[in-house]
């Protein structure tokens, strides 16, 4: 029995050395997107909802901004193996292709989250002015 045959294996499949290019960390990445992409809109889609019939800043707490956050950056980091894995596929090495996905997932996910705030205050506020024009409206 070899044992350094065994370890070398594990020490590969640690490394994920299979696959040169790395297609399995582009597989893995874009399915923690996938994942972590149904919870993200479940939790969007019932803040949404709760804001549509209460019209209160309490659900705006820093619980619900914790429960959509930790899957935005579950997200934002399957987005960054899955870029990092494809620049490297393309044939830049491991170091600039992961330092490239790294910056462009920092800059696109902070756009995309302080869009996704402006659109749900936008959202409350047209919520509050058709409740004060409905107010005024029935005097």
């Amino acid at each position: 029995m070899d044992w350094s045959k065994y370890l070398q294996q594990l020490h590969d499949f640690v490394l994920f050395k299979y696959s040169q290019p790395p297609y399995v960390l582009l597989v893995i990445g874009l399915l923690i997107t996938l994942t972590c992409s149904l919870p993200f809109v479940i939790t969007l889609r019932q803040r949404v909802k709760q804001w549509d019939k209460n019209h209160s800043l309490v659900i705006l707490s820093r619980w619900a901004k914790l429960q959509l956050l930790i899957p935005f950056l579950g997200i934002a980091a399957g987005v960054f193996i899955a870029f990092g894995a494809m620049l490297e596929i393309f044939g830049l090495p491991t170091l600039p292709s992961y330092l490239i996905s790294l910056l462009a997932t920092i800059l696109i996910g902070s756009l995309v989250w302080s869009e996704i705030g402006v659109i749900l205050g936008r959202r409350l506020l047209r919520s509050y002015i058709t409740d004060f024009s409905e107010f005024f409206h029935q005097r």
